[in-house]
């Protein structure tokens, strides 16, 4: 086996996903990431809503990339030369004969007038801090300044991301208030979406039971409406209406990482580079891409989502092939095995859709809890999975 410098530039579920593979081969490798962290982004509404402590949805990287062929870096990257293998950070330069680009995505705003100056996103940790200490803070100065938009909380965007926040802010706003001693009934919670259902994609039957489900919890749905425009205090959507409110949380939709796009790989509108049936990057058959930052098209031409099970999926190939070529193997074409969709709507209820099998309520939840569990223990075997189920039952 030829002696290759293997890099990784990015630690979320396609990033942590190779470098897990490659370390339990041994193959030496290089992973470059702006936290010494991996958190759980599909679990960021549980944060963001006030059902765990902030802190107890990351894992250090230390923690489970502990090995002597694993090397950790916390550097934020600015350049991708791949012309020269080389990828620069903010304070050291990296160059490799493998790169694996598991950069992610960022918010889009599709250039809507104010929407990135005055939009709170769910997008990070730090994301999740700030949505629910904003919330904290404002509700606290109703209590001298008593100006209804205090209380009005707007979610823009239906998708699974939007529905799960409402779902948790509709539990936690309330014990919010009764903490306050603001009456439950002043405030309003809002989901805008720009269709006439939420949760696009998912089985037409269980969106509808998502929405009666939220609209029961004192959500109100707000179909059909697009966002144009937001201010400090407001925002605006189709149709001429206009919302007051002090706390608006766009979750409207992604696109790759700029990085991508600014180091001259192909890509498409959403800035996601084009990659070949192995992950590949069509530019340089050296580098990998994979996750939200990776535009793959399966042989029926359907284009996939940018999703966590997608990125883990395409992390762990990506580092299969390689190890293939190292072996002097051929390599495989990447296929996605859809585990389907579970969408919680607050700690007590959920949906899902596995396959033709639908699930609702705690049967939902308890689908939800054992992907949380199985990606713990492939992440880092029975320790980390002991240790986060702990912090998760303690607090």
């Amino acid at each position: 086996m030829t002696p290759r410098r293997v890099l990784i530039i990015g630690a979320g579920y396609g990033g942590m996903a190779a470098a897990v593979r490659l370390q339990k081969h041994h193959i030496p490798f290089t992973l470059v990431n702006k936290h010494d962290y991996h958190y759980f982004k599909t679990l960021l509404h549980e944060a963001a809503g006030g059902r765990q402590d902030v802190q107890t949805y990351a894992i250090a990287l230390t923690d489970v990339l502990d090995q002597p062929t694993s090397t950790v870096v916390k550097d934020v990257v600015t350049a991708i030369d791949y012309e020269n293998a080389q990828v620069r950070g903010e304070h050291s330069s990296y160059s490799y004969d493998t790169l694996i680009v598991a950069l992610g995505s960022q918010t889009s705003y599709f250039d809507i007038p104010g929407l990135h100056e005055h939009g709170l996103v769910l997008n990070s940790l730090e994301g999740a801090k700030r949505i629910r200490e904003h919330i904290e803070h404002t509700f606290l100065a109703y209590q001298t300044q008593h100006d209804a938009s205090m209380l009005r909380v707007v979610i823009g965007g239906g998708g699974l991301t939007g529905v799960e926040l409402a779902g948790e802010l509709a539990d936690y706003l309330p014990h919010l208030l009764k903490r306050y001693k603001i009456p439950v009934n002043d405030y309003e919670l809002a989901l805008v979406h720009a269709h006439d259902e939420i949760l696009p994609g998912v089985d037409e039957q269980l969106r509808k039971v998502a929405a009666e489900k939220l609209a029961a919890r004192g959500v109100k749905l707000v179909l059909g409406r697009h966002v144009i425009a937001a201010s400090d205090g407001s925002i605006s959507l189709t149709g001429g209406l206009t919302m007051e409110t002090r706390t608006f949380i766009w979750t409207g939709g992604v696109e790759a990482s700029p990085l991508v796009r600014a180091s001259r790989f192909s890509v498409d509108s959403r800035g996601r580079a084009r990659v070949d049936a192995y992950l590949q990057s069509e530019d340089d058959p050296r580098v990998y891409i994979i996750g939200d930052a990776a535009r793959f098209e399966s042989p029926a031409g359907e284009v996939l989502p940018p999703t966590g099970q997608v990125a883990e999926q395409m992390g762990d190939h990506a580092a299969r092939n390689l190890i293939h070529l190292l072996h002097n193997e051929t390599m495989e074409p990447f296929e996605f095995h859809n585990r389907g969709l579970v969408a919680s709507l607050g700690p007590k209820y959920g949906v899902a859709e596995v396959g033709h099998h639908h699930a609702r309520g705690l049967a939902a939840l308890m689908l939800k809890d054992g992907s949380k569990m199985k990606y713990l223990m492939h992440l880092g075997g029975p320790q980390v999975l002991f240790e986060k189920r702990k912090q998760w039952i303690e607090i």
